[in-house]
């Protein structure tokens, strides 16, 4: 399993690289933080040079290298990692290609971290980065532009989780609904080992649009509830009606992280007649995870 998480801002960051390392940890993955910075000219690249050989004497930077180093001592802080340095400026940026740089770090729980700075558009080159690595899960911050959520979401090959209004101090629970699709067994998958992980309940439920659906959908929650229950993950079930998108969006508070599949719909085709789970995860108030 490898997951990757992107950054931005110190500030913003911190929630989305805080759950980021939450999953990677219950998953036991491996775990690319990610920074896009703008691609430097041609101009700079001599100076580049000198900044990625002699990266301890902090004279000059490469854009995203102060965020980089920031991503490492909040690791560090909240012992996501375990290294006997306490100086980021001791490991050195390698370039792997002209868009990407890396460091490697080992990480306590999981079985790796790599701090890597990617330059260019941020989507073309998250795209990049996940089918170059094969990357299962990417995680970004909630932030306003949901243009940028639908874009990744939809063209990006790994399952995204979307990290919005999420608090440190706050006790979570997880939604979790649930249908016949392949996504939503790859959610089921997730949420049992995040939940089991890190001790939180699961809410389980299924949306019930028309009564062609009912006895499948049914099977599909009461089998789910057994399993969990079978993994000793306290939970409850119950079924809805209604439109879909809806009765999920009021079902959700604002302590709680969703977590549904999507339908392997041709991208095309989701991008111009929408998709259930976009919709969910622009319109909660709360972290959402779409599982491919």
């Amino acid at each position: 399993m490898n997951i990757l998480i992107a950054i931005g801002g110190r500030d913003y960051s911190k929630p989305t690289l805080d759950l980021g390392m939450k999953i990677a940890n219950s998953l036991e993955a491996s775990t690319t933080i990610a920074y896009v910075g703008k691609k430097v000219s041609q101009f700079s690249e001599k100076d580049v040079s000198v900044v990625h050989q002699n990266l301890d004497e902090r004279q000059l930077y490469r854009p995203g290298v102060r965020t980089l180093e920031w991503a490492y001592d909040f690791l560090k802080s909240k012992n996501y990692i375990q290294e006997e340095s306490n100086d980021f400026n001791d490991h050195l940026l390698v370039d792997e290609e002209n868009s990407r740089m890396r460091v490697l770090l080992k990480g306590k729980h999981s079985n790796k971290i790599d701090l890597i700075l990617r330059t260019g558009e941020i989507i073309e080159q998250l795209r990049s980065e996940v089918q170059t690595n094969n990357h299962d899960i990417t995680v970004i911050g909630g932030g306003k532009n949901k243009g940028m959520h639908h874009d990744l979401v939809q063209f990006i090959d790994s399952s995204v989780l979307v990290v919005k209004n999420y608090s440190f101090k706050k006790k979570y629970k997880v939604l979790l609904p649930v249908n016949n699709s392949v996504g939503s067994r790859n959610a089921i998958e997730i949420a049992e080992q995040f939940a089991k992980a890190n001790k939180l309940d699961v809410e389980i439920v299924t949306v019930l649009e028309n009564k062609s659906s009912d006895d499948n959908l049914k099977k599909i929650l009461e089998k789910t509830g057994k399993r969990f229950s079978k993994a000793r993950i306290k939970n409850t079930t119950r079924i809805l009606e209604g439109p879909v998108v809806k009765r999920i969006v009021q079902s959700a508070s604002d302590d709680s992280i969703v977590m549904l599949g999507v339908s392997p719909k041709n991208p095309i085709m989701k991008y111009f007649f929408g998709s259930k789970p976009i919709s969910i995860a622009q319109k909660c108030e709360c972290p959402v995870l779409i599982a491919k």
